[in-house]
Parts: C-alpha cells; sequence; structure tokens
C-alpha cells in the first residue's frame, strides 16, 4: 500500500472511530439506565433496537444521497450527530428523551457508514484497506466505553456533556483531511432487481443479516452479562474494550486473507469459527470467558470488511448504496430483533437468550459457502 493510499484511508478510519466510539457509550451506560429508569430488559432492548434500526435503514437512503451528492458531508457531520447525542444521553429523566436521543445518534451513524466505506480507495490488498477503515470504528467501539466508565466513576453523570468538546476537535481535522471522493456515475443509484449480480449480492446480504443479529444481541448486553454474574460496572466496561480490540484484530486479519485466500472462504471461515467461541464464552466465567469472547469478536469481525468488499466488487458502480445495502439492512433486522431478545432473556436468562440467538451463525455460514457456487 502506498503512502498516499494510507493518508487517504486514515481520516474515514477516524471518523469511523469518532462515530462508533461515542456511539459506543449506550452499551456501557445501559445498566445506569436501566437503574435510573426502573425499566425491564425488554424495554432496555427496545433502545438497542432503536438506534440500531434508526441507524441501519437509514443507511440505504443516506448511503444513495452520499453516491450523488458527494460522500465528504456525510462522513464529517454524522460522527458529530452521533457523538452529541450519546454525549447528553444518561442525563435524559425520561424514556422518550433517551429514544429521541437515541433516533439523532442513529442517523449521524447511518450518514457515516455508507459514506466512509465508498471512500475507502480503490486497487489491489482493497481488503486490507477496507479492514482499516472498519478497524477505526472497532477501536472506538473499545475505547469508548472505557472514557465514558472512567468519566462517570470519578465526575459523576453530569461531566458527560463535557465529552463533546473532544469530538469538536476531531470533528476539525475530518474537515481538513477527509478527501471530497468520487461520484457515482450511476445517477439513478442501485436498481437490485435488474442487476446482473442480484443472487449473488441477497445471498451476501442474508449473511451478513443473521450474523448481525447475534452481533447487535451480544454487544447490546454484553455490560448486562458481566454486571448481572456480579462484576462492577468498570469491569463490564473493560468486557466492551477486550470485546472490540479482538474484533479490531479479527477485522484486519480477515480483510488481509481475503486479499490472498478469497472472500468466501473467509466469509464461511469465520462464521463457524464464531459459533463454538460464543457458546464457550457464554458457559464459562472468570479468565476463560474473556478469552472465549476474544475469539468470537475476532472471529465474527473477520467477516465484516470481506463483507463491504465483496459487495463493492459485485456492484462497483454503485458503493454508497451498495454499502448501506449490506451494511444497514442487515444491521436494521438485528437490531429489530433485539427487543426480543430482551423478551426471552426476562423469561429464559440473559445466557440462555442468546446462546438461542447464536444459532443464527449456522445459517450465515451455509449462505458464505454458497456465494462460492
Amino acid at each position: 500500500m502506498s503512502s498516499s493510499e494510507k493518508k487517504r484511508v486514515w481520516p474515514v478510519a477516524l471518523a469511523h472511530g469518532l462515530n462508533d466510539g461515542y456511539g459506543a457509550f449506550l452499551s456501557a451506560l445501559m445498566p445506569i439506565i436501566i437503574e435510573r429508569l426502573g425499566i425491564s430488559l425488554t424495554l432496555a432492548g427496545l433502545l438497542t433496537s432503536i438506534r440500531s434500526s434508526v441507524g441501519s435503514f437509514a443507511q440505504w437512503p443516506l448511503g444513495l444521497a452520499a453516491d450523488r451528492f458527494g460522500a465528504r458531508t456525510f462522513a464529517i457531520f454524522g460522527p458529530l450527530l452521533t457523538a452529541f447525542s450519546m454525549c447528553f444521553l444518561a442525563l435524559m429523566p425520561s424514556y422518550l428523551g433517551v429514544a429521541i436521543l437515541l433516533v439523532l445518534a442513529g442517523l449521524g451513524t447511518a450518514a457515516l457508514h455508507p459514506a466512509g466505506a465508498s471512500l475507502v480507495p480503490e486497487g489491489s490488498g482493497r481488503g486490507l484497506r477496507m479492514a482499516l477503515f472498519s478497524a477505526g470504528g472497532t477501536l472506538g467501539v473499545a475505547l469508548g466505553p472505557i472514557l465514558v466508565t472512567q468519566v462517570v466513576a470519578r465526575f459523576g453523570l453530569s461531566a458527560t456533556p463535557f465529552l463533546f468538546i473532544p469530538a469538536i476537535f476531531v470533528g476539525l481535522v475530518l474537515f481538513l483531511f477527509i478527501p471530497t471522493g468520487p461520484r457515482s456515475p450511476n445517477s439513478q443509484g442501485l436498481r437490485l432487481h435488474r442487476h446482473p449480480q442480484r443472487a449473488k449480492l441477497l445471498r451476501l446480504w442474508a449473511m451478513g443479516m443473521f450474523r448481525d443479529v447475534v452481533s447487535t444481541a451480544v454487544s447490546g448486553f454484553l455490560a448486562v452479562v458481566w454486571v448481572r454474574r456480579g462484576a462492577s460496572l468498570t469491569l463490564a466496561g473493560l468486557s466492551l474494550t477486550i470485546y472490540c480490540l479482538a474484533s479490531a484484530v479479527g477485522g484486519l486479519a480477515g480483510g488481509r486473507l481475503s486479499d490472498r485466500f478469497g472472500r468466501t472462504e473467509v466469509l464461511a471461515g469465520a462464521m463457524f469459527f464464531a459459533l463454538p467461541s460464543l457458546y464457550l464464552f457464554l458457559f464459562t466465567d472468570g479468565l476463560v470467558s474473556f478469552l472465549f469472547l476474544a475469539l468470537f469478536g475476532l472471529a465474527l469481525a473477520a467477516s465484516v470488511p470481506v463483507t463491504l468488499v465483496y459487495g463493492q466488487e459485485l456492484v462497483p458502480e454503485s458503493r454508497g448504496a451498495v454499502s448501506g445495502l449490506l451494511l444497514g439492512l442487515g444491521w436494521g433486522v438485528g437490531s429489530l430483533l433485539v427487543t426480543a431478545v430482551g423478551a426471552l432473556a426476562d423469561r429464559v436468562g440473559l445466557e440462555l437468550a442468546l446462546g438461542y440467538v447464536g444459532i443464527a451463525l449456522i445459517p450465515a455460514g451455509l449462505l458464505a459457502l454458497s456465494l462460492s457456487k
């Protein structure tokens, strides 16, 4: 990778880190929100669903807009909207107030993801470059819980709005360095029903949807799992950090391996390795459980940049739109089911409910295998 290509990758990776780092405040603060508002796991899952579904389903139209009008503006102001919303989240005195801020944060996320993915430069080794973009987000998610839990532990909830100040400075850096990026030559957007690659693209989307059902459920309730095991809020935040650091490593490894061995091989291997890792995490405790959590995050994240690159290779004329399809609609379906996971957890227990959700990795792996045909 040339130095000029690296320079083009790091600003969008930074934007991804800013957006997802502040977006990760929700998972870290969820135990506090549950206690402050006195809500059930079902209503807590609904909050995750609200933020994730808006941030997911809006990616399709915002990806089309990024293709048509240029991705730069979306990649700069989307993360700032997310950061602003999440900094005031824990201070909302009502469930409705929390939900409104999560809608705004979801719109910020939806603006960033397809735009940022479309700005990743083309050329050989693009799997690794897309992995660097993804790693920016996962590193942000890893650091976000540490940042907010430490601020809350030392200064209280009233200090969280001041966390928007560093976000403003990062936004200025993005304004100076994020590239303009090309506009799509396809002014009418992605017409999936007429596209020659529609069958593969739909199978790729379905694989990502099953994967994201599991990913959204685990990440949304991970802090709650550890708190209910008797851990402190700080240790719960650390579990999110470990999970996301492992995800960053997995994304980089998956992108690099897919450049060398093929996209579908990495996708299938990631799904089938993630499945046993998830169950071993759920039904162990202590340090061993942390280890299997890291392996699960590593395996699942290995497929994310590969999915994006493969989709953009199938539909190179609408990179923002196809990124919005694969990222947004897949995450959207997964996020809608988080409420159902919370309701199931109220009945059978959280860890058992997550175990049931993990079964979705089986059809995900089979769909990945079908892509090679």
